[in-house]
């Protein structure tokens, strides 16, 4: 071993320096990790020499409000006023927390990656955004929640609010409010699916439409003329229901009574003679019934239908036989139960009946001209109260060398004959005076006489 003039150095001392040296080296790259010409520490588990360690997540700031310890929001936040959007109404948008001056966009998420920018707006100094934008027609259809985005550009910065919908319901306008059924009026309406039939009802929502509208490419109704409705009189209203989106739009209607008229032309006529009919004021397509008599119990003799003008015409009835004087008959809307007076006078015939000769001896046949009975109605022809012949007039009620009857020998003085129509009861009479110059005459009594069955009416 070699003298030194200094400390003596062993391999043992020298040893222990070397390890000591890289231990105080190991703990110097562990306290400053990516240190130059080091790699950063592996916090993964993976042992990648270039793995970044991750920022640490900043504490969620807890206030206790009203007694609860509650979460305090970090970021963007917007508020809606109303939250509850109506079609066609203004939502306003209030929002903060976005750069100073930045642009944000206003978008309406209906779901499923349906969104629609509405608007957009910038913010102030302090990065509050006020701004407001139309609900659209279109998204009230969707119904239920739905979101608003307020989104900064060329940022993640976005603030979302929750819209509630007002889906169902619809909005309707008309041009008057009062007025009886069949009154013209015009409508607007909105808030509907685009395109989709809109049934009308008034007063009800049962039963059948009294129209039906088709809604334009927005959802809505402009001016689109319609008539009033049956209903109960006094206040009532006016329902619109779309078919597909069952969305219903309400307005309010005062609905007057009706006082229909109806006029009966020729006002007087014998039977089988034809009355016209004509009157308005009825409810707009509504069935009218008619009933004789002047009840409205029982069986209609008759039925008509009103027009779209609530008018009825063209048609007309024939006067029943059997009947005189002045008849009654009542007119009734079906729907509407309005209902109108009319009436008609039944008048009697009063038919001439002659024989072929005014006077001769017994034994002589006669036979009778007659006219003014009711179209081929038979007619029975009596003397004394006793039928001794009948015979059929022919369309115009007349009818010529008809019938027979022979002078009896017995026959004294003047002859009176009736002639009665069987289906008309009109009475024509004729005399003859008999010829006794000559004296007594004996002939044999004539046969009883039996009507035929085909000369009963």
């Amino acid at each position: 071993m070699r003298n030194w003039n200094g400390p003596q150095w062993s391999w043992r001392k020298v040893l222990i320096a070397v390890v000591a040296l890289m231990v105080v080296v190991a703990l110097g790259r562990t306290l400053v990790p990516g240190a130059p010409g080091q790699g950063a520490v592996d916090t993964t588990g993976r042992g990648g020499r270039n793995a970044q360690a991750p920022e640490p997540r900043k504490p969620q700031r807890i206030v206790e409000f009203n007694g609860r310890r509650v979460p305090v929001g970090e970021g963007p936040v917007a508020v809606l006023n109303p939250a509850l959007a109506k079609p066609g109404g203004m939502v306003s948008v209030d929002a903060s927390g976005f750069d100073r001056g930045a642009r944000v966009q206003i978008i309406l998420s209906l779901g499923k990656g349906k969104d629609t920018p509405m608007t957009s707006a910038k913010a102030n100094r302090d990065g509050v955004v006020s701004t407001t934008f139309t609900y659209p027609m279109s998204a009230s259809n969707a119904g239920g929640k739905q979101v608003v985005k307020v989104a900064q550009e060329g940022s993640t910065k976005v603030a979302v609010a929750e819209l509630n919908a007002q889906a169902g319901v619809g909005m309707v306008k008309i041009s008057k409010a009062y007025g009886p059924p069949g009154t013209s009026l015009t409508l607007d309406a909105q808030g509907f699916m685009a395109k989709e039939p809109i049934k009308v009802y008034w007063g009800r929502i049962t039963g059948a439409p009294t129209a039906t509208l088709r809604a334009d490419e927005h959802g809505t109704l402009m001016k689109v003329p319609i008539r009033v409705g049956v209903g109960a009189v006094g206040a009532s209203t006016i329902i619109l229901v779309g078919a597909k989106s069952k969305t219903t739009a309400v307005a309010p209607f005062q609905l007057l009574r009706q006082y229909p008229v109806v006029t009966t032309k020729p006002f007087a006529a014998r039977a089988a003679y034809p009355i016209a009919v004509a009157g308005k004021g009825f409810a707009p397509n509504e069935r009218v019934l008619v009933y004789f008599g002047g009840s409205t119990q029982g069986t209609p003799v008759m039925t008509m239908r009103a027009d779209n003008n609530g008018m009825i015409g063209g048609t007309s009835f024939k006067v029943p036989f059997g009947l005189k004087g002045r008849q009654s008959l009542v007119f009734v809307g079906e729907q509407s139960r309005a209902s109108a007076k009319g009436g008609f006078l039944a008048l009697p015939y009063s038919p001439m009946a002659r024989t072929n000769t005014y006077g001769g001896l017994p034994g002589t046949m006669l036979n009778f001209y007659v006219k003014g009975f009711a179209s081929k109605e038979a007619v029975h022809v009596f003397a004394n109260n006793e039928l001794v012949s009948a015979f059929r007039v022919d369309a115009a009620g007349a009818a010529a060398a008809v019938g027979s009857y022979m002078i009896p020998g017995d026959a004294q003085g003047k002859l009176t004959f009736k002639l009665v129509g069987a289906r008309s009861g009109g009475v024509g009479s004729t005399t003859i005076t008999v010829d006794k110059s000559g004296g007594p005459v004996k002939l044999p009594p004539q046969p009883k006489y039996h009507l035929p069955p085909d000369l009963r009416n």
